[in-house]
């Protein structure tokens, strides 16, 4: 994959999809209430953070991705087991994701499908994608960036002219202070979705343009967090705090909402076509990040351990959990206290070493 090149709009749309993901129709951020969105962009300025500490490794090792500088920083016999650890965590994260995809999916619409077919078909797409190389996923995300920009265009708009925002619903903000929108932070929203861009120091080596990528991707996480505060505003001022708070999917009733003369109705579908799109390129970003990590420390053609790899995925997305509930009380305890461990600690201490080796390396006239 040494020849493969993404250009900076193509960044910026795969960044964008990656984290609206299934962020954008679930209830995120709720914890703090109705001010769900100024926790998301708190969260936001949290990962914006952490990602200066990936941009910075990234710059110190342009042409390497996180498993190689990795080993390169720790040596081989600690590099080589943290460089494994972060392949099964992008294996494990696209399990999880494609879990959640369709197990909403089955909740929205296809009550009676089973799952088992319903992840096989999205991983599937997925793995065809990447089969025909990251510059296909890349081309692909600019495409469907305009689809699902579109539909939330669209969506509000027909929102405004049904006459069902109510803005008053958003008041009183921090009506019981700052307290719970630090804890819906600290408990959810740094982490998800901003903190999973950490997957990004795979793909980063491969940017066409090394001094403005990083930069591309800090405006489109930025761009990302201000749709999915927009959107979270939107589906409190529409249902109220309390039927999103409940709600596994909010946006479903958001847009279910939309009425205009008995012409225009039932156009929740589009909130389907978002969450498969979101789905297919978080699931197939995770994918790719753990595809490049095992080319790149076992040297094998990545096309070789594509499928098998995608079978490890369907299998530890249906095996992750015995029902939806109990998979999203694991995400809650991973979000908050095994997360932070792998997407701030060990990159930190990565940040620590280039830092002391950088200065003891350096030489100094006398």
């Amino acid at each position: 994959m040494g020849t493969v090149k993404l250009g900076l709009g193509e960044f910026f749309c795969l960044t964008v999809l990656f984290e609206l993901g299934t962020a954008l129709v679930v209830n995120l951020g709720m914890g703090a209430g109705r001010d769900a969105w100024l926790s998301i962009l708190l969260g936001c300025a949290a990962g914006l953070v952490m990602f200066t500490g990936y941009a910075y490794l990234y710059r110190k090792h342009p042409g390497l991705p996180f498993t190689a500088y990795t080993r390169k920083l720790l040596g081989k016999y600690i590099g080589t087991p943290v460089a494994l650890f972060y392949i099964v965590l992008y294996l494990n994260l696209a399990g999880r994701d494609l879990r959640d995809g369709s197990s909403m999916l089955a909740m929205a619409t296809m009550h009676n499908t089973p799952l088992f077919i319903l992840s096989t078909l999205m991983l599937l797409s997925g793995a065809y994608v990447l089969h025909k190389g990251l510059e296909v996923l890349g081309r692909t995300s600019i495409v469907f960036a305009v689809v699902v920009v579109g539909i939330g265009l669209f969506g509000t708009v027909m929102l405004i002219f049904s006459g069902t925002i109510n803005l008053n619903r958003l008041l009183p903000v921090l009506e019981n202070g700052i307290q719970p929108v630090i804890a819906s932070v600290l408990h959810q929203n740094y982490m998800f979705p901003f903190g999973e861009i950490v997957c990004f120091t795979m793909l980063m080596p491969y940017l066409d343009n090394g001094k403005k990528g990083p930069w591309v991707i800090a405006a489109a996480m930025l761009f990302s967090a201000l749709l999915l505060s927009f959107t979270m505003a939107l589906n409190v001022s529409v249902l109220g705090a309390d039927i999103v708070e409940r709600s596994p999917l909010p946006l479903m009733p958001t847009i279910s909402k939309i009425t205009i003369s008995d012409f225009i109705q039932r156009v929740d579908i589009f909130v389907v076509m978002v969450l498969i799109i979101g789905v297919f390129f978080k699931m197939s970003v995770f994918f790719a990040a753990a595809m490049i990590g095992i080319s790149e420390l076992f040297r094998l053609p990545y096309r070789r351990m594509l499928y098998p790899c995608a079978l490890i995925i369907l299998f530890t997305s249906m095996l992750d959990a015995r029902s939806f509930v109990e998979h999203l009380e694991e995400g809650s305890i991973l979000l908050y206290r095994v997360y932070p461990f792998i997407m701030i600690v060990i990159p930190g201490l990565l940040v620590i070493v280039n830092t002391v080796r950088d200065h003891f390396s350096d030489p100094r006239p006398g």
